[in-house]
């Protein structure tokens, strides 16, 4: 049996576990990430909960043929070239530093890659050679598989499907771009408009707050603004999905991420709709979409996934 590490690295927590080639996991840790460490000491973190995972499972970080880790970005390889909420970190190399203090190969994707990887070896997207995986959250990011291999791009950044410009005088999302898909159609975009819409609806004007879950749950109430809000955001999402199917004529869209995850049963009906609208009709023809199915775990998972793709090669 061949032996792997997975390290998921974000913003709020650091998942670790050693695993195999089925994506079965022998043991694994979180940590919560605290945003005061430097390059240093995240480093040290991890490889101390490495090691403790591996001894938990019974297997010698000797015998771990490879350690996929999964990192926010963007990234120039595996060197961290920013992430806004762990600036001290800017610069790090992922593979140079953890090889030196674990003795043991590294491979590094950025995280959306990884869990793409990960829902396409391990979910929803066994058995395809061509997939898009989606992820709906705070943000919106891709992971890409064409002819049954990752597309990572020149620096490893390839899948910033959230930065497709759609509305060029649209809000400006957290990177700074004005009116792209992640400033329409992600939750921080839904929860925006819901605050921005309070004073309209008589359901979000009861709330002490107003987040993405908010407006969720009033659109489940039947609250008109609600809806409108929910419905606008798909309308988007499913315009920039088309451009995938008609740039990479996948099998499948993989869609996944909190927003996803938590939308109403209508949410990816409408998102359809709209994807079918603006596909060519050949592409739509060929492709699903699909809920993903590794959920809360796809990062770790999409860690394991990078390990055994890495060794594979």
């Amino acid at each position: 049996m061949a032996y792997y590490g997975a390290v998921d690295v974000g913003g709020t927590k650091i998942a670790v576990g050693v695993g195999d080639t089925e994506g079965t996991f022998y043991a694994t840790h979180v940590l919560p990430t605290d945003p005061k460490w430097d390059a240093q000491t995240v480093v040290s973190n991890i490889t101390e909960t490495v090691k403790a995972v591996a001894r938990e499972a019974n297997i010698a970080v000797a015998d771990l043929r490879y350690i996929g880790l999964g990192s926010p970005g963007p990234l120039d390889g595996s060197i961290l070239l920013d992430a806004s909420n762990i600036g001290g970190w800017k610069g790090l190399d992922w593979q140079k530093d953890l090889e030196a203090t674990l003795k043991r190969p590294v491979s590094v994707q950025n995280d959306a890659t990884a869990a793409g990887l990960g829902e396409w070896r391990f979910g929803a997207g066994r058995g395809t050679q061509h997939c898009v995986y989606v992820t709906i959250s705070t943000g919106i990011g891709a992971g890409i598989v064409a002819d049954g291999q990752l597309y990572r791009g020149a620096r490893g950044n390839a899948g910033e499907f959230g930065h497709i410009v759609m509305r060029p005088d649209g809000p400006v999302c957290s990177a700074g771009h004005q009116g792209c898909l992640e400033s329409l159609a992600s939750g921080t975009a839904i929860a925006r408009r819901g605050r921005e819409r309070q004073k309209d609806s008589e359901y979000l004007r009861a709330q002490s707050e107003v987040e993405t879950k908010t407006v969720f749950e009033g659109f489940e109430s039947d609250d008109a603004v609600c809806r409108a809000i929910v419905e606008e955001a798909a309308d988007w999402l499913g315009l920039g999905l088309s451009y995938l199917i008609n740039l990479f004529n996948p099998e499948k869209i993989i869609l996944g991420g909190g927003v996803a995850t938590h939308a109403p049963e209508a949410y990816p009906e409408r998102v359809w709709q709209a994807a079918q609208r603006w596909s060519l009709k050949a592409m739509a023809e060929v492709v699903r979409l699909v809920p993903a199915e590794l959920g809360g775990d796809s990062g770790l998972m999409g860690a394991l996934a990078v390990a055994v793709m890495a060794d594979s090669h």
